[in-house]
């Protein structure tokens, strides 16, 4: 937290913090000597019922729990909306408040557990002791369980993002415009696609307002408001500014527009090549290299076709997030900072795509939380120690 967050004005900014995560630690205190580590704070629910469904949370005992989140600023609300016998909320498993207790306790056992919410700005910094590196559950898992084992694993969880990607591209909104729902969805997957890491949500709404009442290819314009143009977060090459980035946009739909061309018959086309002929098909001198490319491919052409094969085979790529991660998987420390070159990888081969998606993956939902006790890699090194002592039993 760079600045402090004031105390909530109202439930909604409450719920807005919750959703955010602001808060300066992802433990929050339940009472004495108990604390709940939170994974996921869960979808918002801006309908009737809990404000959050489908959050996941460690609680004290380190348990993995699923279930929703009512969000109040005192606890008697919890009894003055009725929540204590309406069986919508019977799957609350934490409930926040902002300030402590009116004339109604705490404790009442017709209120659920409350835990308090401070300001960010005086909350305490929640601490907890961590394992050693050296203990954590992946630091040796591959001379545990074994290559193969943390391979299949990683492929799995691979898998399943794969997977996603491709639900998102499918039920991402499509306006009116000119060729089949098919062609417009390609080209505002390539949009969002062009527009990663930190740019796809400005660069989707600029496709879609760029199709909405077109008749033909020809007449679409792409702009950007003032206000998304400020907006832009700046980087590096052609993609990095609005301009470069409707320049390889404009370029791309003049190329797969020209008869008997359409985005998704390119698509299908790029989906049966491999990988460094389709690099080479969207290859644009001084716009388009091949490493944006080949994130196009990943993100936008492959899970839009269902190319899963196609996908597997992608090179590998490095993430400082994922740095640490992959050290403990390839067996070198990685603590002090040296960028080490990529030999003697643990994976047979060397690091694929679907490694480094898996590694994103496991980071964002796992790692970054130290939910160790819930991470689907740890679980390959302990259903192999378990095998061991079955057999030594």
């Amino acid at each position: 937290m760079t600045e402090p967050v004031q105390t909530a004005g109202s439930e909604q900014d409450l719920q807005r913090r919750w959703a955010e995560s602001h808060w300066p630690a992802p433990f929050l205190h339940t009472g004495p000597d108990r604390f709940v580590r939170v994974i996921s704070p869960g979808r918002w629910n801006h309908g009737p019922g809990p404000d959050f469904r489908g959050a996941q949370l460690l609680d004290s005992d380190g348990r993995a729990r699923r279930g929703d989140v009512e969000l109040h600023l005192e606890p008697r609300a919890w009894l003055q909306h009725g929540h204590d016998d309406d069986p919508a909320y019977a799957r609350v498993l934490l409930h926040i408040v902002e300030r402590s207790a009116g004339r109604i306790d705490a404790s009442d056992p017709r209120i659920p557990d409350a835990t308090r919410l401070p300001p960010i700005s005086a909350a305490p910094q929640l601490t907890l002791t961590s394992e050693p590196a050296d203990a954590l559950p992946c630091s040796d898992i591959v001379q545990r369980a074994g290559v193969a084992a943390v391979e299949a694993r990683l492929q799995r969880i691979a898998l399943r993002r794969f997977q996603r990607k491709a639900r998102e591209l499918q039920a991402m909104p499509v306006p009116p415009g000119p060729g089949s729902e098919t062609d417009r969805r390609a080209w505002l997957a390539a949009a969002r696609a062009l527009g990663q890491p930190h740019n796809a949500a400005l660069a989707l709404l600029a496709a879609g307002r760029a199709l909405e009442g077109r008749e033909r290819w020809d007449d679409v314009d792409m702009q950007f408001d003032a206000a998304d143009r400020a907006g832009w977060r700046r980087g590096r090459g052609a993609l990095g500014t609005p301009a470069g980035f409707i320049l390889v946009l404009t370029t791309l739909l003049e190329r797969w527009t020209v008869e008997p061309l359409s985005p998704s018959l390119v698509f299908g086309h790029l989906s049966s090549r491999g990988w460094r002929d389709a690099v080479g098909e969207l290859h644009i001198a001084n716009q388009l290299g091949r490493v944006r490319a080949t994130q196009l491919l990943a993100d936008a052409v492959y899970p839009l076709t269902l190319a899963w094969s196609r996908w597997l085979a992608l090179p590998g790529a490095r993430y400082q997030r994922t740095d640490e991660l992959r050290a403990r998987l390839d067996g070198v420390d990685g603590a002090d900072g040296v960028d080490r070159p990529d030999d003697g990888f643990a994976i047979p081969g060397g690091w694929r795509h679907p490694h480094t998606q898996a590694l994103l993956e496991l980071e964002q939902t796992r790692c970054r939380h130290w939910a160790c006790r819930i991470c689907p890699l740890a679980a390959v090194g302990l259903s192999s120690r378990a095998g061991r002592e079955d057999r030594r039993t």
